[in-house]
């Protein structure tokens, strides 16, 4: 049997393409191989073979076959062998025209120069895991078997090689008072010059009924307390700047009357202000309308004229405009706006929190939120769910878009956890959940700056993020090898 010595190459793989490098296997005179998945489903076999470096008798041969196999040896898969044979061996090939394996090659041992092999087979899932190697076959003068020999030359790890990530959610940084705004607009109607409430007279018990439902949603929550009632009432600009005074001040205190009487409300709770027409409301109103003229209606109202020639000057300019916006427009300057505000007591027994949550999550402040967050497992469904409650809650604070996008992150949902982080402000704790979305997502130049500086903010889960990342693309870049030449 010729000497062949047994080489182990041991190679870290990563994802496609993969290329095991340039390698040089002395023991069976073979150099520059190489391993690859190509992108049309294969796996190439490169390599350089030196047949005058063999050393063998005269009628001897050696069949050498590079395979493929999984860990378990279940798995098999062949390259074209080739053959490198002794001075007579060659020579009954070339004079007996002998019939070689399917895909065979033959040389000459000790004579012939080198030659590059290539080949490609299917690359399979198996082979995600897997050896490559070279079997060899010896056979004597009478072409009978005489030993086998196989040498490992590369083992392939072509699983993905995924960033991991560690979400840090974000505890708020103070409790606030529990104070909340309802706001809303009621369209009271009033007999003309008139300022007495008909609580039945045209759209006036629907509009009315705003304002109860709205005391009433805060009067059957038993956690809250009403502290104050703001109504600030508009008349709109037809008519005498003086006269609006009085008709917009008139119904803003019968307003008032009208919703203390409902519930006996003491006196002081109200805040009242009026303005006596509207002309914002107007602006706004004409810059989305069709009207004809409304570049120069929007000029007159922009004007230093005063309220009652402004008018006079729409109504005299653009008779038709005026009517249009006299019937369609100006109704609905006439309005009362209001703000119900009440103050929700704190809470600080965790499962009466839960409830709460459950229930009634708009009594909760972030911090009560995260103290039941704090009480599941880190990760779970539970605990996500508390921020996403959160979120839904205080939409614009940047922590619990933080914490929202950390759960968006663990189910997948990369989409929502950026449209988060858009309101996530500008913390290291923002800067590393954005990190860890790149990452996630495998765009690592957009993660590594994100993540130093979330590290160099104090953030100390970055540090191991980057270290993840710098792993990941060592083993799309090195290869290391193992060689054994001790057989």
């Amino acid at each position: 049997m010729c000497n062949i010595k047994k080489t182990i190459l041991a190679a870290a793989m990563a994802t496609v393409p993969f290329v095991a490098g340039a390698h040089d296997v002395p023991s069976i005179h073979m150099s520059g191989m190489s391993v690859s998945r190509t992108a049309d489903g294969m796996l190439a076999l490169t390599m350089d073979v030196n047949p005058a470096a063999f050393d063998m008798s005269r009628n001897r041969e050696v069949l050498m076959t590079p395979v493929v196999y999984n860990a378990d040896s279940t798995k098999t898969a062949t390259y074209p062998p080739f053959i490198i044979a002794g001075h007579n061996r060659y020579y009954r090939y070339v004079r007996d025209g002998r019939k070689l394996p399917d895909g065979a090659s033959f040389y000459r041992a000790g004579h012939d120069g080198g030659f590059t092999y290539t080949a490609l087979i299917p690359y399979e899932d198996w082979m995600e895991v897997s050896t490559v190697a070279i079997d060899q076959k010896e056979c004597g003068c009478c072409g009978e078997p005489e030993g086998e020999e196989n040498t490992p030359v590369a083992e392939l790890d072509f699983r993905p090689r995924s960033f991991v990530p560690c979400f840090v959610s974000m505890p708020p940084t103070a409790k606030g008072e529990k104070v909340v705004d309802l706001k809303g607009s009621a369209y009271i109607d009033f007999p003309v010059n008139r300022t007495e409430i008909y609580p039945d007279y045209r759209k006036n018990p629907s509009e009315l009924k705003k304002i109860i439902n709205t005391i009433d949603v805060v009067k059957n929550n038993p956690d809250a307390t009403i502290t104050d009632i703001f109504i600030k009432g508009f008349a709109s600009p037809e008519g005498s700047y003086t006269n609006n005074i009085r008709l917009a001040k008139g119904r803003t205190q019968s307003l008032k009357e009208y919703v203390r009487r409902q519930y006996g409300f003491n006196d002081t709770v109200f805040h009242t202000d009026f303005e006596p027409e509207d002309w914002a409301g107007l602006r706004d109103s004409v810059l989305v309308s069709v009207v004809p003229n409304r570049k120069e209606i929007l000029e007159i109202i922009d004007s230093d004229l005063e309220p009652d020639p402004k008018n006079a000057a729409i109504q005299r300019r653009f008779p038709t405009d005026y009517a249009f916006l006299l019937k369609n427009v100006y109704p609905a300057l006439r309005h009362s706006d209001y703000i119900v505000r009440y103050r929700i007591r704190e809470y600080t027994d965790v499962d009466e929190i839960k409830r709460v949550l459950r229930e009634r999550p708009q009594n909760l402040n972030l911090n009560e939120m995260y103290l039941a967050a704090n009480t599941y497992e880190v990760g779970s469904p539970e605990y996500y769910e508390v921020f996403d409650v959160a979120v839904r809650m205080f939409p614009s604070d940047p922590v619990s878009n933080v914490n929202a996008a950390n759960s968006a992150m663990a189910s997948g949902d990369y989409t929502r956890a950026a449209r988060y982080l858009e309101k996530a402000g500008d913390t290291p704790d923002a800067d590393y959940a954005r990190g860890v979305l790149q990452a996630i997502q495998g765009n690592y130049e957009e993660a590594v700056p994100l993540l130093e500086k979330a590290r160099d903010g104090g953030i100390s889960q970055a540090a191991d993020a980057l270290a993840q990342i710098s792993t990941i693309r060592q083993r799309k870049q090195e290869i290391t090898y193992i060689t054994d030449a001790t057989k």
